[in-house]
């Protein structure tokens, strides 16, 4: 769904399933198996079957399709022209999309819609998009899970802490509360 509704970033699916998946587990092989086989794969083919929509819309539709429904996407065919000069000017095709896959600097719907423009090899674009996105998701994976555990070792610390913040808070707005009412006394006399 990601690759078909732009708002959506899969590193937030990621994350969060992540996060779920291995809450607390230790690092171990057992744990990066479990990543591997239970989340990043998973994404990584929801990706890359998620891609061939526009990929194809583009491939049959060609520029139309973009000087009509770019506006909405928020790809320009500026963007995709300069893509393309940069990209046939390129002897690593290939290598340029797995690495644009693999970090998430240009989005994937760029990259999807340029791929069908240029009628990029379907084969190669699914096994660049596949293990492209295997090592994004992978290492939003690592993060996560790092993260998550960090957050479960310090979480009696962070929850006093927030406990703590809650209760000045809500000091704070009895105090404000009450100074308002006594300024209303005062004015009413």
């Amino acid at each position: 769904m990601e690759q078909i509704i732009v708002p959506i970033p899969a590193s937030l699916i990621v994350v969060s399933t992540t996060v779920i998946i291995l809450k607390g587990a230790p690092i171990s092989i057992d744990s990066l198996w479990i990543l591997l086989v239970k989340i990043a794969i998973p994404a990584s083919l929801g990706i890359t079957v998620g891609s061939l929509f526009y990929y194809y819309l583009a491939y049959k539709l060609e520029k139309p399709f973009i000087e009509r429904t770019g506006k909405y996407l928020g790809v320009s065919m500026e963007d995709v022209a300069g893509a393309e000069k940069r990209f046939k000017d390129s002897r690593f095709d290939d290598l340029f999309i797995f690495l644009a896959r693999c970090v998430p600097i240009i989005p994937c719907i760029v990259i999807n819609i340029f791929c069908g423009l240029i009628r990029y090899d379907l084969k190669m674009y699914l096994i660049t998009t596949f293990f492209g996105s295997l090592v994004q998701i992978f290492a939003w994976g690592l993060l996560a899970w790092l993260f998550g555990n960090i957050y479960l070792a310090l979480e009696g610390s962070v929850s006093m802490l927030g406990n703590i913040v809650t209760l000045v808070i809500i000091i704070l707005v009895l105090y404000y509360l009450l100074k308002k009412k006594m300024e209303k006394r005062k004015g009413a006399r």
